[in-house]
């Protein structure tokens, strides 16, 4: 590998090192997560300062180190200025940011994260000043479980984990703890332990969840669901996230 490297990326932490540097742990196109020096951004006048900012996506140089590899150049290239100015959609980009820096690995290369957490961005950035709850809600969750699919844990929504068969057109319950669906009778044969593990969710819900598995293009799209759907499935989402780590 050659010492210095291209790639796009989105910073999603920085910290301060040393005495003059920062410690940056962006989320990059080519070699997934990596955190680098960025040395003397601490000094008045740094012109990296401005460009490391969290949720900034920028194109970053990396340089290979002896130890610690450290940032070589890095601009800015979209600041996401209305998602940063609506303190609703900060808390749910930052919300993203934190899931991804604890499911990805170091170094682990995943294009199809990138343009995921990319795309929900841009996404909040698009989001009107007035939007509902529900609307960030329901954009966290699709990238929740996106996110949890990329990475190998794509719940089974279409049939039982237990009896293996087609789930008939009403409520069932999710198993977070073995990702998917178990119908009344398998949930019911279950119930007597552990119950904090399983969550009912409507009909109207599993619909949702297979629509969110079955298309991965509507990011950022507008989509129109109720308030409690859209509280179900990210109640679902998080969870599913916790029982993950």
């Amino acid at each position: 590998m050659e010492r210095n490297y291209l790639s796009k990326a989105i910073v999603l932490k920085r910290q301060d090192y040393r005495e003059n540097d920062s410690l940056v742990v962006f989320y990059t196109q080519n070699q997934g997560k990596l955190s680098l020096v960025a040395r003397g951004t601490k000094k008045p006048k740094s012109k990296l300062v401005g460009h490391i900012e969290p949720l900034n996506l920028v194109d970053l140089m990396i340089i290979k180190g002896k130890g610690q590899d450290y940032v070589g150049s890095v601009i800015s290239k979209e600041a996401y200025l209305n998602l940063k100015e609506n303190l609703s959609n900060l808390h749910w980009a930052f919300l993203g940011a934190n899931w991804l820096l604890r499911f990805s690995e170091e170094g682990g290369e995943e294009v199809d994260l990138f343009n995921l957490f990319a795309n929900y961005l841009k996404a909040l950035d698009k989001m009107p000043t007035d939007s509902k709850q529900a609307e960030g809600e329901i954009l966290f969750s699709i990238f929740a479980l996106r996110m949890m699919a990329i990475i190998g844990y794509q719940p089974q929504t279409k049939s039982c984990l237990q009896c293996r068969q087609k789930l008939e057109p009403k409520s069932h319950y999710f198993d977070l703890l073995s990702g998917g669906m178990l119908c009344p009778t398998c949930y019911f044969a279950k119930v007597a332990k552990n119950q904090e593990q399983y969550l009912k969710i409507s009909e109207e819900g599993i619909k949702f969840l297979r629509f969110i598995f079955d298309n991965n293009l509507f990011l950022g799209k507008k989509i129109k669901i109720n308030k409690k759907i859209a509280r179900e499935i990210n109640v679902l989402a998080s969870s599913f996230l916790a029982y993950r780590l």
